[in-house]
């Protein structure tokens, strides 16, 4: 299923680099079930991935990102079999990188050198250290962020791995959900209400708690920059963001340079 519809991928600019995201991600969460049972059969493992590859094709990407969050130790097979069946299957469509997303912290259900054997490229999902069902909290704090992606290049060196950062924030609020926002509506909602957003020294992100019950983190160029310069302590040199139209408009300075 097409879930997201391409509206840039025809830009000159873009289309050379532009890059499919192959995902059980839909409406609220991951799916690790629907992994399971296609991974339970490699037949219906080649189908499917036949399917993603024909449409990868059809948007003539030449590299995907497999994000299948959600998954336990005990699904791994499943996940390999796969996982390997749409790195095969896309790259016999002309795809020449394939990069699966893991969560951070994960090595059990996501060891990186197994992964590794199907994929070009793991991506270290650096975020949601605290999530829309957590309670408040910094979504990627420099030491958290450090802690997991030291342990991914300990398991397969710094020049497989792609570091995940975050452009988003959360609103976390005690009479409603708690909702995504992006760094300017955290900016408005802050300066509409006068409640002050300062940044928490500990984790290096802002942050402001009203009165009214509500509680905000938010990514900025800042904390990006600190993100970035401790990724390339540790080798890592490449980089996602996560996800377009929520980001500090200034981070796009920082990764010019």
């Amino acid at each position: 299923m097409l879930l997201y519809p391409d509206s840039i991928g025809n830009l000159p600019a873009v289309a050379p680099r532009k890059t499919a995201l192959i995902t059980s991600y839909f409406g609220s969460r991951f799916h690790p079930e629907i992994i399971r049972g296609i991974g339970g059969s490699a037949q219906v493992s080649a189908i499917t991935a036949g399917a993603i590859a024909a449409l990868v094709d059809s948007g003539e990407y030449r590299s995907v990102v497999v994000d299948f969050e959600g998954m336990t130790p005990r699904d791994l097979n499943q996940l390999l079999t796969f996982t390997r069946a749409i790195a095969d299957s896309v790259r016999a469509h002309g795809v020449s990188t394939v990069v699966i997303a893991v969560p951070a912290g994960d090595t059990a259900a996501y060891p990186a050198p197994l992964l590794l054997q199907p994929a070009d490229l793991i991506m270290a999902v650096l975020y949601d250290q605290h999530w829309s069902d957590s309670p408040p909290g910094p979504i990627a704090a420099p030491d958290w962020v450090m802690r997991n992606l030291g342990t991914r290049v300990a398991e397969v060196g710094a020049a497989r791995i792609i570091a995940a950062f975050p452009l988003y924030g959360y609103r976390w609020r005690k009479s409603a959900e708690t909702e995504v926002i992006s760094y300017d509506e955290a900016r408005r909602l802050a300066t509409m209400t006068n409640t002050p957003l300062s940044r928490d020294h500990a984790s290096a992100t802002l942050h402001a708690l009203s009165p009214e019950g509500w509680e905000v983190w938010v990514t900025d160029r800042e904390l990006l920059a600190t993100l970035v310069r401790d990724a390339r302590q540790l080798g890592v040199t490449t980089f996602a963001l996560w996800r377009l139209g929520l980001e500090d408009s200034t981070v796009w300075d920082l990764i010019g340079r």
